[in-house]
């Protein structure tokens, strides 16, 4: 085994430690906790079965939100991203205004009170309530500025 194979054998088997310890984890975490841990967390896969993996599982979808499982599912016959399954998939949100997504309004996972967005513009907004489904565009009084 040369140096460099050594170095990369290594660099992988603490990144699949690291992984895994982060689902482990993952229950007790925040949401703001996990977009720290983000690049620990796998890609959504919608050529997996979905019905294989427990309820808790956490993955990142294509728009890079991160989402928990909530149900297992048969991912043959529902084949979206978790945006299109919200029955299926929770979402978390971070406090951290440099992880904030673009909002999406889903009843099923709300913005609680800190909970970062960006609006239409880019710019990044903090929830000002809990249970929050409420465009920053649409209804920026339930919203406030935040400095990325």
């Amino acid at each position: 085994m040369t140096s460099r194979e050594f170095v990369l054998d290594t660099l992988k088997s603490l990144g699949t430690a690291k992984a895994k310890e982060v689902q482990e984890k993952a229950p007790d975490m925040t949401g703001t906790e996990l977009y720290a841990a983000e690049n620990y967390v796998p890609e959504f896969n919608p050529a997996r079965q979905y019905l294989n993996f427990s309820a808790g599982y956490v993955c990142r979808s294509a728009a890079g939100r991160l989402v928990k499982l909530i149900q297992p599912y048969d991912s043959t016959i529902y084949t979206g991203q978790p945006e299109e399954l919200p029955a299926q998939w929770g979402f978390y949100w971070s406090t951290d205004p440099e992880k904030a997504l673009p909002f999406v309004a889903l009843a099923t996972s709300p913005y609680m009170t800190g909970d970062c967005c960006l609006n239409a513009a880019g710019e990044p907004k903090r929830s000002k309530i809990d249970n929050n489904v409420w465009s920053p565009d649409t209804n920026p009084e339930y919203w406030e500025d935040v400095t990325a």
